[in-house]
């Protein structure tokens, strides 16, 4: 029983992603967690994140971030957390003739309400997310594109983003150490922006120490990201006191 609902589940993820084309990026996401819970309803976290792409060949971002929790029942959590993120840009101007190759700063808040139930050892929690995201004005030096030599400097305005977001996740319990689960999430700010599809496990080493495994895709509708479709290895370490 249990074995046949585990291949369910990585069914059920195979079949939900869209087809992949030849041209996807593949990187790798890396996170590092601590959790304290305070009492049976107020937790709070903190966590830092490292991210490759260009088929893990080039830094992607790095961020930090803080949340706290409150849990209003057994099944209902609601959460607000803050990230701020360095990521690593590269502009192309109209003409294809300039580009800018540089780092920069984002700050972004979220306000997050989950709903979770559970049917024996299998766990269904739908996670209704508004995420603001700022990007303050940054300057960059330019290159020509057929030379590499400097162009000028140019100045990149600041930009602002609200985005919905909602992940559907399904767990099951297959022992006090593993926890394998699939889950898909959407992106919304201009209709669907983009999709992630993820199938993983939870590995639960000891009650402070776990472990996070999982493959994630990602398939964008939209270039506002600039992130494009990706296959994604994540790995995760939370402590747990």
């Amino acid at each position: 029983m249990e074995r046949n609902l585990i291949v369910l589940l990585a069914a059920a993820a195979l079949t939900a992603t869209p087809a992949m084309a030849q041209d996807d990026d593949f990187g790798v996401w890396s996170e590092v967690n601590v959790e304290k819970k305070i009492d049976s309803r107020w937790s709070v976290g903190a966590g830092a994140e490292l991210r490759l792409r260009d088929d893990a060949g080039e830094w992607d971002r790095w961020s930090v971030g803080a949340e706290a929790s409150y849990k209003i029942t057994d099944w209902l959590k609601a959460s607000a957390g803050y990230t701020l993120i360095d990521d690593h840009r590269y502009k192309l101007n109209n003409k294809g003739t300039k580009y800018a190759d540089f780092w920069g700063v984002r700050h972004r808040v979220n306000v997050s309400l989950a709903a979770s139930q559970s049917f024996g050892d299998l766990s269904v929690s739908l996670r209704e997310r508004w995420q603001y995201t700022f990007r303050p004005e940054a300057t960059a030096t330019r290159y020509y594109v057929a030379t590499g030599d400097e162009a000028d400097e140019h100045v990149y305005a600041c930009k602002a983003k609200n985005v919905w977001r909602n992940r559907l996740q399904l767990k099951y319990k297959v022992s006090k150490m593993w926890r394998p689960y699939v889950s898909a999430e959407t992106y919304v700010a201009h209709g669907v922006d983009k999709v992630r599809y993820a199938a993983g496990t939870e590995v639960r080493l000891n009650k402070q120490h776990w472990l996070d495994v999982k493959y994630l895709y990602q398939h964008e509708y939209d270039n506002t990201d600039e992130e494009g479709n990706r296959h994604i290895i994540g790995i995760g370490y939370t402590y747990k006191f």
